[in-house]
């Protein structure tokens, strides 16, 4: 039974005296929304010129695929993309019943930011929930050591303050020295491992080696779907799975490069990729162990106390599937 957008009892059997609403899902399974923690909202690319820039993403477009949260950040491009603009479409897909939450932040060192400071940022505006940066990438802005330790250090501080779990997410690229500067920030400062939350963790072969220790030390790391099932190989190698989550990067643009760096091609990636990831994965290990790297797990790195399980006292944020297919789509409005 649903009240004030909350799921207010769960039972076998339950008997009001007054009419209300009633959605049959005889057949039918019933499972928390989805949350999907790396969504460029308001378009990625760029990489190869203007003409290259992805477009805004659709609220239909997210709840078509089961998506209920989304976190929204920005990409290569944070020159012509802005966080005001960031911060507007968030607050527009929430409007419309997605909870939008926003990384400030790029690829790019010092971090765009909304405020006068990314530290203003993570304190004052409630639905920022951390700082997006780039390491190990040819595009990044390849920070040092100590100004990723004060970055990490100015955030640790601003969630304290604003009692939030902020954090650093991290977008991984291919260069040679993948994790290192975390682990050398890890050993000599005394920053926690939650901190930092590293995405596009299976790129190759070595930096999934580094994310799996980084995980046997505490640490989470997200893996980027592509909706073909490929993440189910690298799951079963971790450990400890409550420290993955798997996101879409939806509408951010993945590209090939020619040998003297120019771009070979380049395509944006759809938010339906998590539905299709999600699927593929719960026909093989079922609901109740699929569903997890998809809500539970999200919601616990990222600080959300009442969504991404269904429980009484939580949002009523559900999806109803019959078999593959979405019947409906419930939002807290």
């Amino acid at each position: 039974m649903i009240s004030d957008s909350k799921i207010e009892k769960i039972d076998d059997h339950i008997e009001l005296s007054y009419p209300i609403e009633t959605i049959d899902g005889t057949g039918c399974i019933l499972t928390p929304g989805l949350i999907d923690r790396h969504v460029h909202i308001t378009g990625g690319g760029g990489e190869a010129g203007f003409i290259s820039r992805a477009r805004p993403i659709d609220v239909q477009e997210i709840l078509d695929a089961g998506i209920t949260t989304v976190i929204g950040l920005l990409g290569t491009d944070g020159y012509t993309r802005s966080t005001k603009e960031l911060f507007a479409k968030a607050k527009e897909l929430t409007q419309k019943g997605v909870h939008t939450y926003i990384l400030t932040g790029s690829y790019a060192y010092p971090s765009n930011t909304l405020t006068r400071s990314m530290e203003d940022d993570i304190v004052f505006i409630d639905s920022i929930l951390g700082v997006k940066l780039a390491l190990s990438d040819h595009r990044s802005s390849h920070v040092t050591e100590e100004e990723l330790t004060r970055l990490a250090s100015k955030i640790r501080t601003a969630s304290l303050i604003a009692g939030k779990q902020a954090n650093l997410t991290i977008h991984m690229g291919d260069e040679k020295q993948a994790l290192d500067l975390v682990f050398n920030i890890l050993e000599k400062a005394d920053i926690p491992v939650s901190l930092f939350q590293p995405t596009h963790c299976t790129r190759n072969p070595h930096l999934f080696e580094e994310a799996k220790r980084f995980t046997d030390m505490g640490g989470t790391i997200d893996i980027t779907c592509d909706g073909n099932g490929k993440t189910l190989s690298y799951i079963q190698q971790i450990k400890n799975t409550e420290k993955v989550t798997i996101s879409s990067d939806a509408q951010g643009s993945w590209s090939t490069y020619n040998e003297d760096g120019s771009v070979k091609e380049i395509g944006i990636t759809p938010i339906s990729n998590l539905k299709k990831e999600f699927i593929y994965l719960k026909n093989v290990l079922g609901y109740e162990n699929a569903l997890p790297f998809f809500t539970k797990n999200v919601a616990n790195v990222l600080g959300f106390e009442h969504i991404g399980q269904v429980k009484e006292g939580f949002d009523c944020d559900l999806v109803i599937w019959k078999e593959d297919q979405i019947q409906k789509v419930i939002t807290k409005k």
